[in-house]
């Protein structure tokens, strides 16, 4: 193997390690939101955010951070908390491209009650993410329940589009 081969086996390889190392930096991310938002930490789920980050929903369209930050904080969702509260997400399909990013899958939010737990919310998800100086941010998150309409098999669908 020559020099020239060898650079470009190193260089094959030292994509594949970025590309990896991407993808559990984004899956990191997306996991944080659950505990994030389940303990009422404001800062962290604000933070996943970048600072034009837009968090849509049939229950909400924040823009930036902050918007996040005091949805987290508002009484709609501290009753959630207090009721007892767990957003799991599932493993997402991803498209990673240079600094740009997204992922599509599946959100369920348990909701403790007096017989044990119930499944409060299934929701359809995509994700935009873009690489700052501070690592992947989310750029956009689109969520919607899955309750039989067209809205969240469209959001589904988009794991097969090729964005970049």
């Amino acid at each position: 193997m020559d020099d020239e081969q060898l650079q470009d086996r190193l260089a094959t390889m030292e994509g594949r390690i970025r590309f990896l190392e991407d993808q559990v930096a984004i899956h990191r991310l997306i996991n944080s939101w659950g505990p994030a938002v389940d303990t009422g930490n404001a800062e962290v789920a604000a933070s996943l955010f970048a600072d034009d980050g837009l968090l849509e929903s049939d229950l909400s369209y924040l823009i930036g951070p902050a918007a996040v930050g005091a949805m987290v904080l508002a009484e709609g969702h501290q009753s959630l908390i207090r009721d007892g509260s767990a957003h799991i997400p599932a493993s997402p399909l991803f498209h990673i491209e240079g600094d740009r990013a997204t992922a599509t899958g599946y959100t369920r939010v348990y909701r403790h009650t007096e017989d044990g737990y119930e499944v409060w919310r299934v929701s359809a998800n995509h994700w935009e993410f873009r690489r700052t100086d501070d690592g992947w941010r989310v750029t956009r998150r689109t969520n919607h329940v899955i309750d039989g309409g067209p809205e969240a098999n469209v959001i589904l669908a988009r794991a097969f589009e090729r964005e970049g």
